[in-house]
């Protein structure tokens, strides 16, 4: 197959300007390696320079406002449509949005944004400095569905109406990274809104976006979007953006009743006869995760038991049966292979049965009653592991492949609503869960892994729900949050993965690299955030980005 690059997006000058030597959030900036488009022919027709409508594959995500759509992924980039941010994302890095240009003072600890001042509000109302102080004050009270973290702003101070300062109490690294997943709402409606989260009225999605809701159905999971003619930003070139209901999404792409589909390995040879269809692999930045409660279960607090699992499970295995060859092996420093921050240098923890219970009988573990599980002080490893329905195969494998290193698991597969329910309220022992987000700026690791009693006050997020502590991981995680030095903070998120690999607080079990097909005949616009695995959630895949290098 012939490899193809996706269509450009380059940064304005602004963007050029304003980031010359303070691009603090944006070390993931060259994450995602070029995006190749694997074309299965030479693809016939002329790109369009715009289209009336696009079909995308639906499903309920939610109503679209930064509250009450649903936190996983589609329901982010619909509301997204619709509630623009100060800073936006592009398949380089960080770009001006509502924000034209900022200034950083040189102790990293004010922040100044210059907004825009042509942009309006979907109802006529102008937009100002205000709605964005009204943003942060407003969600420190009510917390958004899609969280971002802004613990560290001390002040802010609206200078005229399309002047904000943010004051921090210390340098933030990632402050731009976090601000650019912050979506500004309208004061003037959301001021008398008590209860965000049951706000569906009409007026819950007025947002500044290049798009409006003109439908949508909760049963069927259908969405309408249609562009805004007096969009402030790029030309929107997609008229229509329609979500609908498919039974099966490969045969709808046959069938063109949708134009962009997700495809499994297995299924890529399907389209490579086809020269209207161009195929594209998509770098491994969502993953498959197990976490470990040491909060709910003692015996997980044994480091050793954590490196047992790590060696007994057959990543690899993984990789070739669930994900059909088409993803990379989780790495126990969590960051990614295809995150620009990813260290090399970390053991692998290559499948070895016989290892992980070498690792057990000196923590002096033994199966003392021949039954093939490994027993101490009178209790089993024996554990019970929560996951979605659609991920029995994953915990089939699992299950197969501790048992040989005499640890039983008994694989408990419900209703993915349920398995996040849980999984949140920490009513688990071992979980299993699928995000994306993997290729987001290091700083997550923080939020992860760190406790809540280190440094500063609100400069961890904790996980008191899984009881993992680390003291080092703590301090490591607090000296890159204030880092602003890039390569400096890049040694230091160097040091966690390693720590964070010998001590295995969780194991990601493989990052899928998916594939993905459209027809550029009917579409061609399609782009990747830097820092995410699908093209459809970004806003500029719809716009024309021609206009932002003017």
């Amino acid at each position: 197959m012939m490899m193809h690059n996706l269509p450009d997006a380059k940064p304005c000058n602004l963007w050029k300007e304003a980031l010359i030597g303070v691009v603090l959030a944006c070390i993931c900036a060259a994450l995602i390696c070029p995006v190749c488009l694997a074309q299965s022919g030479d693809a016939k027709g002329s790109s369009p320079r715009s289209v009336d409508i696009i079909h995308l594959s639906g499903g309920d995500s939610g109503y679209p406002t930064p509250f009450m759509h649903y936190p996983r992924g589609p329901g982010i980039y619909k509301m997204n449509l619709i509630f623009d941010c100060l800073i936006e994302r592009d398949d380089k890095g960080l770009i001006p949005w509502l924000a034209e240009s900022w200034d950083i003072s040189s102790d990293g600890k004010e922040y100044t944004f210059h907004l825009r001042d042509d942009v309006n509000w979907a109802d006529g109302e102008p937009f100002t400095a205000e709605d964005v102080r009204f943003t942060i004050e407003y969600e420190k009270e009510h917390s958004p569905a899609s969280a971002y973290d802004l613990s560290l702003v001390l002040d802010m101070k609206v200078i005229d109406e399309h002047t904000i300062k943010f004051i921090l109490s210390q340098p933030m690294a990632p402050f731009l990274d976090e601000m650019a997943s912050v979506r500004i709402i309208p004061q003037h409606i959301w001021e008398k809104v008590d209860d965000p989260n049951a706000f569906d009225a009409p007026e819950a999605v007025i947002g500044t976006g290049p798009y409006t809701l003109e439908e949508y159905n909760k049963e069927h999971g259908t969405y309408r979007f249609a562009a805004k003619e007096d969009f402030w930003g790029p030309t929107p070139r997609v008229k229509s953006i329609e979500f609908v209901p498919v039974s099966d999404a490969t045969v709808a792409f046959q069938q063109s009743a949708i134009d962009f589909v997700g495809l499994s390995a297995d299924l890529v040879d399907m389209f490579k006869s086809d020269p209207e269809v161009y195929i594209f692999q998509q770098p491994a930045v969502w993953g498959y995760e197990l976490t470990f409660n040491m909060a709910k279960n003692p015996i997980l607090k044994d480091k050793a038991v954590r490196q047992a699992f790590a060696y007994a499970i057959d990543r690899e295995e993984l990789v070739e049966k669930i994900g059909r060859g088409a993803g990379k092996p989780g790495s126990m420093g969590i960051l990614p292979q295809d995150h620009i921050w990813y260290n090399p240098d970390l053991p692998e923890y290559e499948h070895n049965a016989e290892k992980a219970m070498k690792i057990l009988e000196e923590d002096g573990w033994k199966d003392s009653d021949g039954n093939g599980v490994m027993d101490k002080d009178g209790q089993e490893l024996s554990f019970d592991i929560i996951l979605s329905s659609d991920q029995a195969r994953i915990g089939e494998l699992v299950k197969e492949r501790l048992k040989e290193a005499g640890i039983s698991v008994n694989i408990q597969a419900i209703e993915s609503k349920s398995r996040d329910a849980k999984l949140g309220s920490g009513d688990f022992e071992i979980g299993i869960n699928g995000y994306g987000g993997w290729g987001f700026d290091a700083d997550y690791l923080r939020a992860k892994f760190c406790g809540e009693s280190f440094g500063i006050e609100g400069a961890g997020h904790g996980r008191p729900l899984t009881g993992y502590q680390n003291d080092r991981v703590d301090e490591l995680c607090l000296a890159q949050l204030g880092e602003i030095d890039e390569q400096k903070r890049k040694e230091i998120v160097y040091e966690i993965q390693e720590v964070l690999a010998e001590d295995v607080p969780s194991i990601p079990l493989y990052y899928t690299a998916s594939y993905n097909a459209y027809r550029p005949a009917v579409y061609d616009g399609w782009m990747n955030m830097f820092d995410h695995h699908e093209m459809t959630h970004s806003k500029l895949s719809y716009l024309d980005r021609s206009e932002l290098e003017n």
